[in-house]
């Protein structure tokens, strides 16, 4: 399997830092979910790194997407979110099975979360 890791955030400075924190890894970003969807025809990846609230393409629709494309793949997507719960993406979450971080993130708990996600 892969070892790329797709990041998806619309904040240049999220995707940086993560890029560097995953330097074990090969980091692809994408900053919107239309970029991720192209990127996902082109390449394979162990793990997707997904905003939930994105301006044009929220995380949601994004995993929606990606569900009705790969549903293994769709197991392997991880949200981020800054904390801006609204009742439509916390209910999102609680619907899913899908592991989700919160911002600021837990660097720890955020390399723990990427190696549990390779036994998958």
């Amino acid at each position: 399997m892969s070892e790329d890791i797709l990041v998806i955030d619309d904040d240049p400075v999220v995707t940086r830092m993560l890029s560097r924190v995953l330097s074990t890894h090969r980091v692809v970003v994408a900053h919107s979910g239309p970029d991720a969807l192209v990127r996902l025809r082109n390449q394979a990846f162990a793990l997707i790194l997904c905003d939930l609230s994105m301006p044009g393409m929220s995380g949601m629709v994004f995993y929606d997407a990606v569900r009705a494309i790969s549903p293994e793949l769709a197991r392997r997507v991880v949200f981020m979110t800054g904390g801006a719960f609204t009742a439509e993406s916390h209910e999102f979450l609680n619907q899913h099975e899908n592991s989700w971080l919160e911002k600021p993130f837990d660097i720890g708990a955020l390399r723990e979360l990427i190696a549990r996600a390779a036994e998958l």
